[in-house]
């Protein structure tokens, strides 16, 4: 007898929710122990599935950690990609995305998750590729592809795309990734502190490349 329309809803909503109770421990247990913490025996009794279940949907530890990993920088990257993709003047959208990067930054989870990356992250290059590929990496371009864009109307003039977009976010994050490996991070910025960091690391960069036309407009008259 075949399954029911009903039926299949109700096993597929099932299979989903042990999905994410699976993914939601092993991220859990990943902040709090590394990589190598990290057992899938801790991963099914603290989200309460079965061995199986977590075989067919991630094919063990290893595919686990990358959807997991794979969630939390699209998560973390959306809304910096938004950023650079709305009609915003430039000095607004660079201003909207340095300071979401900023705010994202200072969070005690990406802290330790950077932390366990840095410290155990050659065990795991699989996974720490990955990681670049669909964060980091994802989001430089994205901003590259800004900057390309608005050097085609004419607004900036930049040699090197991608070499400015990681001027441009080395120049908001700072030193935040020394300290961050150093065990010894900043204290929590207050917003007024990352409006002040970004809006110094924006008029110093858009300055700099701005055309000689469009320097009124962006309001560098004076830098």
């Amino acid at each position: 007898m075949s399954e029911t329309p009903e039926k299949l809803e109700k096993q597929h909503s099932r299979g989903t929710a042990r999905r994410r109770a699976m993914m939601d421990a092993a991220w859990a247990l990943l902040l709090e122990r590394g990589f190598a913490g990290v057992t899938l025996n801790d991963v099914i009794s603290k989200s309460g599935g079965s061995r199986t279940t977590l075989y067919e949907a991630f094919g063990g530890k290893d595919g686990l950690l990358a959807a997991v990993m794979t969630e939390q920088c699209k998560e973390f990257s959306a809304e910096l990609h938004i950023s650079l993709e709305t009609d915003l003047p430039p000095r607004d959208a660079l201003t909207d995305f340095g300071t979401k990067l900023a705010q994202k930054i200072v969070t005690e989870e990406v802290a330790r998750f950077t932390q366990i990356q840095y410290s155990e992250g050659q065990h795991f290059l699989p996974l720490i590729e990955k990681f670049f590929e669909v964060g980091p990496d994802s989001t430089r371009k994205h901003l590259a592809d800004y900057l390309s864009r608005q050097q085609k109307l004419g607004n900036i003039t930049i040699e090197d795309a991608d070499h400015s977009a990681e001027m441009f976010e080395s120049m908001v994050i700072g030193d935040w990734l020394s300290r961050i490996m150093k065990h010894n991070p900043r204290p929590p910025m207050t917003d007024q502190q990352i409006n002040e960091r970004v809006s110094r690391a924006v008029e110093t960069f858009l300055c700099g490349v701005a055309t000689p036309q469009a320097r009124d407009t962006f309001d560098c008259a004076n830098t």
